[in-house]
């Protein structure tokens, strides 16, 4: 987990009593607004539960904290999070994931009760399904799998995404996925409307793909999410090529269009929208940086690949497995211009706000940072990320994990009016019990937390407080028999 506390908010209590509200985004994404106290509690109980590890220093109490003070603690507190977030222990751990799970509940004031929510298959079929508004990512996985009957050991093959077939078709970032610690309903009603909740593969290496394509239902799945990233050019073709693969769609021969789609060369890859950077030979002579030039980056399995836009046909590919860390850093405070509406609008230019560069090795003993200036820095962070966690779940011979059936633990959850519930897996699905609706203000918070907010106010982006870089646990190094 990639978590940043970008800026706060001041509320008052039913007594008119004011406090500061942290706003925790997980990977970029506004997840949830929690108090001080609420965070010192979580903190408390996952000291209490593993007694014998150390955990990050907490920021001390203070009285009647100034606001240098507040904006002092806003940047310790993130620290704190994003050392919980670099430690698996604590990331897979019951309390966490059910801790951010009812902050989201409270931030948006949802309650249980029955919705209908559409779970969209990527030809644009839509599955309605009745859940509760507080069911988690697993569980309506679980009821979408089950409804469109997969098997059960195949369930952990995909993923709900939240998917804006907007930017899919702008060759900009459209996939979120929905987390155990969030509630679909709540994540796509509140925080990205615009966006529909689909199913998809979960993984990047295609050898996983002759395990679903035994089973005719997850042989549908696959068979339709490629013909839609053929159709949004995610995955590209020759003319003949795309003949053939029609000629397979005509006749509905699944198994042979999907034989020859994994033969092409972007088969699986996940766009992440445009950069700035230098282009660099990565051939085993060296490195020589030439013009600063515009790049379309994308991600497949083991590589980020960099199109570039100045240069047509000039594609540079560095693989995942020589990348020995990555970091992000922020630059310059973005420029904003006024706007009829009264509010500020981010220039042009905003994509250089933000870097992330990776060390690579080129050659032997030959390791170069190579940067890219883009707005989607931490996007492109996470993919890295889990095509890492998938790679070291490849060297340990174990292939994806399945979803957990309960992903709540027992937690003594301590709401921002100071009140406390005992949280218990035996617990009902709505952590906060009641069975009223959302609130009828739950939806007006929604334009606190915009793009545009978290820009301006990231004042870090720190994925490793204390180390400058995220280590890539599946780095290799260049052999004599490599060169």
């Amino acid at each position: 987990m990639h978590f940043s506390i970008p800026d706060s908010q001041q509320f008052h209590d039913d007594n008119g009593i004011s406090y500061t509200g942290y706003n925790i985004h997980i990977d970029g994404v506004f997840h949830c607004t929690a108090r001080y106290k609420q965070l010192l509690s979580l903190h408390e109980q996952l000291q209490a539960q593993n007694p014998y590890i150390k955990l990050p220093q907490f920021p001390p109490k203070k009285l009647f904290l100034t606001s240098s003070q507040l904006e002092e603690r806003r940047i310790l507190l993130e620290k704190y999070m994003q050392l919980v977030g670099q430690n698996p222990l604590f990331t897979s751990s019951d309390l966490l994931v059910t801790f951010l799970f009812s902050a989201q509940q409270e931030t948006h004031c949802v309650r249980m009760h029955e919705v209908e929510i559409e779970i969209s298959l990527m030809n644009g079929y839509r599955i309605p399904l009745c859940v509760s508004s507080t069911d988690s990512s697993n569980t309506i996985l679980d009821i979408a799998c089950n409804h469109l009957h997969v098997p059960k050991e195949l369930v952990k093959y995909f993923a709900l995404y939240l998917f804006n077939w907007s930017c899919a078709k702008d060759g900009q970032p459209a996939l979120k996925k929905l987390e155990e610690y969030e509630s679909p309903y709540i994540s796509q009603k509140y925080v990205r409307p615009e966006d529909k909740i689909v199913l998809r593969k979960s993984y990047w290496d295609p050898c996983y793909d002759v395990n679903l394509m035994i089973d005719r239902m997850s042989l549908d799945l696959l068979y339709l999410q490629t013909i839609e990233d053929l159709d949004l050019g995610w995955i590209t073709a020759d003319p003949q090529t795309k003949e053939i693969l029609a000629s397979y769609e005509a006749k509905k021969q699944k198994k042979e269009y999907m034989e020859l789609a994994k033969t092409l060369r972007h088969y699986g890859r996940i766009p992440a929208g445009e950069a700035v950077t230098e282009s660099v030979n990565v051939g085993g002579t060296g490195a020589g940086p030439d013009a600063t030039c515009r790049v379309r980056v994308s991600l497949a399995s083991k590589e980020l690949t960099l199109l570039s836009l100045t240069q047509p046909a000039r594609e540079q590919r560095y693989k995942v497995t020589r990348m020995r860390c990555w970091r992000i850093i922020t630059l310059h405070s973005i420029e904003r211009s006024q706007t009829p509406n009264g509010h500020g609008a981010l220039l042009e230019d905003s994509n250089k706000n933000f870097e992330l560069s990776f060390e690579y090795l080129i050659s032997k003993d030959n390791l170069k940072w190579i940067t890219l200036r883009t707005e989607h820095a931490t996007f492109i962070s996470v993919c890295l990320q889990s095509i890492v966690d998938e790679l070291m779940c490849q060297k340990s011979g174990a292939g994806p994990a399945s979803p957990r059936c309960s992903k709540r633990g027992s937690l003594t959850y301590l709401r921002r009016d100071g009140s406390s519930q005992l949280i218990t897996p035996s617990s009902s699905s709505d952590t906060l019990s009641s069975t009223n609706g959302d609130s009828h203000n739950s939806g007006s918070s929604r334009e606190l937390f915009s793009v545009q907010k978290l820009t301006e106010n990231f004042a870090t982006v720190s994925f490793r407080s204390g180390r400058e870089c995220v280590e890539n646990n599946a780095f290799e190094a260049i052999g004599d028999e490599e060169l």
